[in-house]
């Protein structure tokens, strides 16, 4: 019987995203990208997204207390 997995930590989620939105910015597929981190294509979008979804959050805060 297969084991589940042990789910990531939000920091390895948001530095995996990181990383895989990066290589995509500098013109990776989706499909090399997983095969790169033996992760779904999937997986490898919604880390991405978590990341730049992250990256959007800190953003308003920053305007928040810049401007708040």
């Amino acid at each position: 019987m297969p084991t589940a997995k042990k789910p990531m930590s939000q920091r390895t989620q948001l530095r995996l995203g990181r990383e895989i939105q990066e290589q995509y910015d500098r013109g990776a597929s989706w499909a090399v990208i997983a095969t790169d981190y033996d992760l779904s294509q999937w997986k490898a979008k919604k880390l991405a997204k978590l990341y730049r979804d992250d990256c959007d959050r800190r953003a308003h805060l920053n305007q928040l207390t810049l401007f708040g």
